[in-house]
């Protein structure tokens, strides 16, 4: 099943959040879903119900202690993402790291340039999230240095936090189509249901099911599934579980 990279060169542009929706909206079409959080900040959990203080399984070969959150199979791999042994595995292509069983969406921050490297080489989709602002735009030739943005195979952008009346996004918006052409997988409003929701630990389909938000995420899990060549899958799962796999 395929292994999707969520990586943005810049951070605070919308990578986690994105991370854990699209988990859910793919878990909710019946696939099953892994979702892995490599960074340091921990707060992958935050939009899956969780608390600050509440801990995920850490990823590690052999476990089966696994969580399952809304559907859900979510692990944090900062720990083992340290580890030389670990980085050694992903530079092999004959070892086998992820469930081949699962979609599995990996949440890399944005400095961690050699985990991420090996990551694209094994990823079936990279999605970069980028910020209708000068400051994210600005770091596109940063996706993956000396590679033409045009150039990027695996590699598909989602403009997060649009806001439509306001002159700059819409004009960083028309350049982003007009420049990715198919590449832009979606668009994300920015909606302050978003942050609320976050505040309140809840996903923003439940906080705030009439959100656009909640809409720009069900047609970029379409296009998702589109690009991968995976269709929905024929029983929905229980994504109001949490519960040890």
């Amino acid at each position: 099943m395929p292994l999707i990279l969520m990586h943005s060169p810049k951070g605070g542009v919308g990578t986690t959040f994105l991370t854990a929706h699209l988990a859910m909206r793919l878990a909710e079409r019946g696939h099953q879903v892994t979702a892995i959080d490599f960074t340091h900040q921990d707060s992958l959990k935050l939009h899956f119900n969780m608390l600050p203080s509440q801990q995920l399984t850490g990823m590690h070969f052999g476990a089966d202690d696994t969580m399952v959150v809304h559907g859900v199979e979510v692990m944090n791999g900062f720990a083992i993402a340290q580890e030389g042994e670990f980085l050694d595995m992903l530079a092999r292509p004959d070892k086998l790291v992820f469930d081949p069983l699962r979609i599995t969406l990996v949440d890399v921050p944005s400095g961690a340039l050699q985990l991420k490297s090996l990551l694209l080489a094994r990823c079936d989709l990279h999605i970069c999230s980028l910020l209708p602002f000068p400051a994210s735009l600005a770091t596109l030739t940063q996706v993956e240095p000396g590679v033409p943005t045009a150039q990027l195979e695996k590699t598909g952008f989602v403009l997060n936090q649009l806001d439509d009346t306001r002159r700059l996004s819409r004009h960083s918006h028309s350049f982003i189509r007009q420049l990715m052409g198919d590449a832009l997988l979606g668009t994300v409003h920015r909606d302050e249901a978003v942050n609320e929701a976050l505040a309140m630990f809840e996903p923003i389909a439940k906080f705030a099911p009439s959100s656009i938000v909640r809409v720009d995420l069900d047609r970029l899990t379409d296009t998702v599934e589109t690009r991968l060549g995976i269709g929905r899958a024929s029983a929905p799962a229980d994504i109001n579980a949490v519960t040890p796999a």
